[in-house]
């Protein structure tokens, strides 16, 4: 086999021919040897992430430097003087040991969760140590706390710690917190140093304890135990009738894993210990007569308590019966009158120190914003009377003087409006009722025409038009007078134009007679004043619709009366029409 085709490196030396098994060889060590360079430079790099990581997480040491850098890091929860700060917040900071601390004499809690201590040590000067938290470390023996002889709370929660001990000097610990770790495994003897201790509540679940005589060896002899975390231990189920069991052994315990011990549970549990379940079920008997016992008793004593103060109310009463005083006017004052009286006194006198200046400033406020709107509303409704038309006074309204209150006398009478023809008396008048003719009002275009030419001649009136229209407007009316008055006594009409023709009549004598007196005293009077609407009586004058239009005519003539209607009672308009006749 040649070479010549292969690279010079692989080859060192002066070229010759090789067998197959040699070239493999050489080929697989050439492999191997790039494969080795890779794998030295992916270990380099590997190195290299590491040790950036441990640049950000863990990279410093727990010194005074770093401990510094806390305190600057927060003024408010911290002192620049050590020995003064009496908390300190080291979690989540990746240490390894602990240390720097010399200074920190009035610490009282230390929190040094999720680091990585394997060993508790440098708390040696903390003596006023009150709580310990270093639960998720690396912590394997517990050990460090021979000066915290004031430790209170301990928590090594989620560690490695497989026996407890070192706390034979820490005489005052009241709360242990051992959960998650892994003590148990040598049975009664990882657990042997908390018989006789101060300890009230102690969680040890979740660990591996499994002899049962952990109960009687070194739970019973707890004298303060108090509250027991024991589940997730492999002891549950080997203790018979673990909670009663538990219940009897610790006289003075209260909770026990997931809820309270009650003293009707710590009887059962007694009566069950002696004599089984049968003493237990009788003992349950006892305590349920019991308690309606003492039910029945508190029902009466609450009604015994009722009656006796409605008697003492009774009597109470009967004697401020016969007494000549009352409440008020009796000269001996009671401790409650005394009271009240000194109480009233004294907010009197000092009436000044009382007073919250706030509350009268806010009363203040509401009390003017409250004005304010009501002056508002009443400015409001002054302008809309004033902006709204007034109505004229009618002829017949009560005249009010100022100070009088307005009271509308007035009634609107709708009596004959649509009554039908008046009865036949005669066979003459019962063939004009059976047989009426028929009524043909005045049509309404040739009025609105006729008013609308009498704007437009209004514009500038002359005096012999006027009197031309006043005449022919006399004639008219004497006419439509004459008529309705024949219409009225032959019963074609109904009764209210009969009514309407006496009004009609009424008010134009006095129209008329003023009008006669302006004429005499000088005939400066207008004969004529075109008028769209109705704004009020002027003496002399009436307002109708006549030659000139709409509006007021100086003459006597009556109002214009329509023609009589053959039968009113068969239009239901003649009511609207009368309407807008007035």
């Amino acid at each position: 086999i040649r070479l010549r085709s292969f690279p010079p490196q692989l080859f060192p030396g002066p070229l010759k021919r090789m067998s197959v098994t040699e070239l493999d060889r050489a080929l697989h060590k050439s492999v191997l040897k790039r494969e080795a360079t890779k794998e030295q430079a992916f270990r380099e790099e590997q190195q290299r992430r590491d040790a950036d990581v441990h640049l950000g997480f863990g990279a410093t040491d727990m010194c005074k430097a770093e401990l510094r850098k806390i305190i600057d890091s927060d003024k408010r929860m911290y002192y620049r003087t050590e020995e003064l700060n009496d908390k300190l917040y080291i979690h989540y900071k990746g240490w390894k040991e602990i240390g720097g601390l010399e200074c920190w004499t009035g610490l009282k809690a230390i929190h040094a969760e999720c680091n990585a201590f394997d060993t508790i040590k440098g708390l040696h000067n903390c003596r006023n140590l009150r709580s310990l938290f270093l639960s998720e470390n690396c912590i394997k023996r517990i050990s460090g706390l021979d000066n915290c002889t004031q430790l209170w709370s301990l928590n090594l929660s989620n560690n490695f710690i497989e026996r407890i001990e070192g706390l034979s000097k820490c005489t005052g610990l009241n709360t242990l917190t051992l959960a998650k770790n892994k003590i148990g495994f040598r049975g009664v003897e990882d657990l042997i140093e908390l018989a006789g201790s101060s300890i009230a509540t102690l969680d040890v679940q979740d660990n591996k304890i499994w002899d049962p005589d952990v109960l009687p060896e070194v739970f019973a002899q707890m004298e303060h135990l108090r509250v027991l975390y024991l589940k997730g231990n492999e002891c549950g189920k080997n203790i018979p009738n673990y909670r009663k069991s538990i219940t009897v052994y610790c006289e003075d315990l209260k909770y026990l894993d997931d809820r309270p011990v009650f003293p009707e549970d710590r009887r059962a549990a007694d009566a069950f210990n002696r004599g089984g379940l049968e003493e237990e079920r009788v003992e349950r008997r006892l305590i349920k007569d019991e308690n309606n016992d003492k039910h029945d008793k508190n029902m009466k004593a609450f009604q015994a308590m009722i009656d006796a103060a409605r008697s003492e109310k009774r009597e109470r009463d009967a004697m401020r019966g016969e007494d000549k005083y009352t409440d008020e006017s009796d000269p001996v004052e009671s401790v409650e009158q005394r009271m009240k009286k000194q109480i009233d006194k004294w907010k009197e006198e000092n009436k000044d120190d009382l007073r919250e200046d706030m509350r009268d400033y806010a009363e203040r406020c509401v009390k003017s914003e409250r004005e304010a709107k009501e002056n508002a509303k009443n400015k409001s409704q002054e302008n809309e009377m004033s902006d709204s038309e007034v109505p004229p006074p009618l002829e017949n309204e009560p005249q009010t003087t100022a100070g009088d209150e307005k009271i509308d006398n007035r009634k609107l009478v709708y009596e004959d409006i649509w009554d039908a023809a008046p009865a036949a008396k005669t066979a003459t008048e019962a063939k004009a009722v059976a047989a009426p003719a028929k009524f043909v009002p005045p049509p309404r275009r040739a009025a609105a025409s006729a008013a609308a030419s009498a704007d437009a001649d209004a514009a500038a009136p002359s005096s012999s038009s006027s009197r031309g229209g006043v005449a022919a407007a006399e004639s008219v009316e004497q006419q439509r007078d004459a008529a309705l008055k024949a219409a009225a006594e032959a019963g074609k009409a109904p009764a209210w134009y009969a009514k309407f023709a006496e009004i009609a009549g009424k008010t134009a004598a006095p129209s008329s007679t003023a009008a006669a007196g302006d004429a005499e005293a000088g005939g400066a009077a207008k004969d004529f004043i075109a008028a769209k609407t109705f704004t009020g009586s002027r003496p002399g004058m009436s307002f109708k619709t006549g030659p000139e239009g709409l509006g007021y005519y100086a003459d006597g003539a009556a109002q214009p009366v329509p023609p009589p209607p053959a039968a009113a009672a068969e239009r239901p308009g003649d009511g609207a029409e009368l309407d807008e006749m007035d």
